[in-house]
């Protein structure tokens, strides 16, 4: 089995996919402990996610056009 004492911050993203995983489907039996490190596991993915995409994204230009409304 997996070592519950691993830090999530510390796996590589296959691993850490792999890992929450198999923990969601011990929680999925009824594991309490299993539960909490699915969620912790989870977490980081998406903490992962969310910091990738954040860094791809590039702030669009200001588009310095005419108004959507006509003054006349």
């Amino acid at each position: 089995m997996s070592d519950p004492s691993t830090a999530p911050g510390t796996l590589q993203d296959e691993e850490l996919q792999s890992l929450a995983t198999e923990w969601r489907m011990r929680a999925m039996q009824g594991d309490q402990l299993a539960h909490r490190m699915a969620r912790a596991l989870e977490a980081e993915q998406r903490r992962r996610i969310r910091d990738s995409g954040l860094q791809i994204l590039v702030p669009e230009a200001s588009r310095a056009t005419t108004p959507w409304w006509k003054f006349w």
